[in-house]
């Protein structure tokens, strides 16, 4: 841990015979923030202990409330997925200053991501947290539906990534709807987003959170992942109901010739669109380009003063006596970012649908038992208090001596 370095915050006052008072508090606080860090290994293990060796969902319930004091309102919504990784590529892209702590913050989840899951879900997320707890009766969405709502964070990811290279503040922490519940407070997104998770499982989570495309990512090709039943599959169904996230995969037979053609021929249309898919991508990214500049302050400064409109920046900047080819010149690389940014992001977006397609109609192993997608799995232990072996299970541990 580092310690603050003690410093007067003020000149000492120029009076005779006058001693400098000396600071001992700073040099015995530390960094709170590896508080966060050790609470976050912390809870991280006791999830994983709680899902892959007890398997109980109420421990997981628990979990989530736990996670939601702590991490919301004691830490007041840290380690905060909405921001972090803004941060992180902040600090990459222009230098910004960023402690070893904060990067330890990102990755640590990402790290139990790629070797457990998504634990961080369950209840270490303040914001997961308290849509967990919340949840009360589901609505379930159409699997198409689903699936085409869940690129919205990855297309989200994407934008808000050429925004912070191109140097705008953060435009999704302002969105951040449950910030202000960690803060005592109110607004209108928060209530529509807190009336929406009583009837949509973790709608922010599953459509809106761009950390959760990282942890999705991570999680795909995690080297442990949740299983149902620790015993043979009955086909019960009952997981599958009881799982609100679309998480669950129902057994893959084997295909009959004709399917397994008609499959082949679906799948090679998908890779054969795909350059053409990409390209269109690209081509959407760059005509979107010059709508998002728009968006940045510097570029909406100049286009006021060429336009001889009069608002509180256009004073600002006139009274700043900053020379005008100064400003031109930041909007000129603000805008060469978005007009490379732009097309990358479409590029990628397409892909990404792309690679969604190709998932869906690929050809699963053969299997008998459903399974869990570990990718789309919040971890909170639903599929286990659905499952009538999972039950039987846990009351023969419950009777034991």
């Amino acid at each position: 841990m580092i310690p603050f370095v003690a410093q007067a915050r003020f000149p000492a006052p120029e009076f005779e015979n006058y001693t400098l008072p000396q600071l001992h508090l700073e040099t015995v606080i530390r960094d709170p923030i590896f508080w966060r860090i050790g609470a976050l290994l912390l809870f991280l293990t006791i999830t994983g202990f709680c899902l892959y060796r007890w398997r109980s969902a109420k421990a997981m319930r628990l979990l989530a409330l736990a996670g939601a004091v702590i991490f919301g309102f004691l830490f007041t919504a840290c380690p905060c997925p909405v921001g972090m990784f803004q941060n992180v590529l902040a600090a990459f892209v222009h230098g910004q200053p960023l402690g070893y702590g904060f990067l330890l913050l990102f990755a640590i989840p990402l790290a139990a991501a790629l070797l457990f899951g998504r634990l961080f879900c369950a209840g270490a997320c303040p914001l997961g947290a308290v849509q967990e707890l919340l949840h009360w009766k589901s609505i379930q969405i159409p699997l198409p539906v689903d699936r085409a709502l869940r690129l919205i964070p990855i297309a989200l990811f994407l934008l808000i990534a050429v925004t912070v290279v191109a140097g705008m503040a953060f435009p999704l922490c302002s969105l951040d709807p449950y910030l202000p519940l960690f803060l005592w407070s109110c607004s209108i997104p928060t209530v529509f987003m807190l009336v929406l998770g009583l009837f949509v499982s973790r709608p922010f989570c599953r459509y809106l959170c761009p950390y959760g495309v990282l942890l999705r990512l991570f999680a795909l090709v995690s080297w442990k992942s949740p299983a149902i039943t620790l015993q043979t599959c009955i086909t019960c169904r009952l997981c599958e109901q009881g799982c609100p996230n679309g998480a669950i995969l129902p057994p893959q037979g084997a295909p009959t010739p004709e399917a397994q053609t008609l499959g082949v021929q679906q799948l090679s249309r998908l890779i054969a669109a795909l350059p053409l898919a990409l390209c269109l991508g690209g081509l959407i990214g760059w005509f979107a380009a010059p709508m998002i500049s728009v968006t940045h302050p510097a570029v909406r400064l100049l286009e006021d003063i060429e336009a001889h409109r009069t608002n509180d920046a256009v004073e600002a900047f006139e009274t700043s006596g900053t020379p005008l080819a100064q400003l031109q010149n930041e909007v000129a690389q603000v805008r060469h970012v978005f007009e490379w940014g732009m097309p990358l992001a479409g590029v990628l977006l397409a892909g990404a649908v792309m690679a969604e397609l190709i998932a869906e109609n690929r050809r699963r192993k053969e299997s008998r038992s459903y399974t869990i997608d570990p990718s789309l799995c919040f971890c909170c232990g639903r599929c286990y208090a659905a499952c009538p072996l999972n039950r039987k299970h846990e009351a023969k541990k419950g009777t034991a001596p």
